[in-house]
């Protein structure tokens, strides 16, 4: 009467597994919110071997992979995440981000539409759709689906963020200031921010306010800094400071900038108090860090 016995020690020995792959779960998932992204990948190959059927892990995998710059595995966990639990609103929400970042704005336009779809409350996933509608360059849309991400999460900083963006690209350079500012007070750290609220500063001609602010980005950041010597002396020249921004425009001609060299060669190595035939320089475009 032994083999009677099998089958409940097969369910306790699968119930232990399946608690055994949750715990495993859920130390990965405090690893991967501590920023510790080899921890929560080993927990969760432990837990998948584990249980194989447990859809949550292979999301969480997917997003542990898609930190560590492995777009491909990543995917590939997605969609078997998606074949166990295709009613999972987070995992269109990490797939849709996946895509943006490849720069893929259609396919992620499309997974933050399943997100939506299933829970029409997620910030993220409108943020995620705005997105890909700025990656598109469809502004009015793009305008119209981040302002529905902050309508659900009012202090979203990235979102403000995008939405200030946004603005500035519609020439409207006074509100998007005020939300990047706003954005940063909530997170200093946004990636270029800081840049893009200065250069919006000098598209609207308040230039003390932006020498300013490039002045900021000059100290703390070098991946534009050409252009912020540059920015920073046409802000200079506009005050009437040739002398402030001739020392700007050097500045960003020892850096490469060819705008800065031909000033450099064409005003501020002779007499003149204009520039002669000045570079039409073209408009900024933002680059954010999704």
């Amino acid at each position: 009467m032994k083999h009677l016995l099998l089958p409940a020690l097969l369910a306790a020995s699968l119930h232990t597994a399946a608690q055994s792959a949750t715990a495993l779960y859920d130390a990965a998932a405090t690893a991967y919110a501590a920023g510790r992204m080899d921890s929560a990948k080993a927990e969760l190959d432990r837990a998948i071997r584990q249980d194989p059927a447990l859809a949550k892990a292979y999301k969480l995998r997917g997003d542990v992979l898609q930190h560590l710059r492995n777009p491909e595995a990543a995917l590939a966990d997605y969609h078997a995440s998606e074949k166990l639990d295709p009613g999972d609103p987070r995992l269109y929400v990490s797939r849709s981000a996946l895509y943006i970042s490849e720069g893929n704005g259609k396919a992620g336009l499309r997974e933050a539409d399943k997100a939506i779809a299933l829970d029409p409350k997620d910030a993220d996933a409108w943020y995620n759709k705005a997105w890909a509608l700025y990656q598109g360059t469809d502004l009015d849309a793009a305008l119209k689906s981040v302002r529905k991400a902050l309508d659900l999460q009012p202090e979203f900083p990235e979102a403000l963020y995008l939405s200030g963006v946004i603005k500035g690209a519609r020439y409207d350079e006074k509100e998007g200031a005020a939300e990047i500012e706003q954005a940063l007070k909530l997170k200093p750290a946004i990636p270029g921010g800081l840049m893009s609220l200065a250069v919006l500063l000098y598209e609207g001609k308040h230039y003390e306010e932006a020498i300013s602010k490039f002045s900021q980005v000059i100290a703390t950041d070098t991946t534009e800094l050409a252009s912020a010597y540059y920015y920073r002396a046409d802000c200079h020249y506009n005050l009437k400071d040739k002398e402030k921004a001739c020392a700007d425009w050097r500045q960003s001609m020892r850096l490469g900038d060819r705008d800065a060299a031909f000033i450099k060669k064409n005003y501020c190595d002779t007499d003149a108090n204009k520039i002669p035939k000045k570079p039409n320089r073209k408009r900024r475009q933002t680059t954010i860090q999704f």
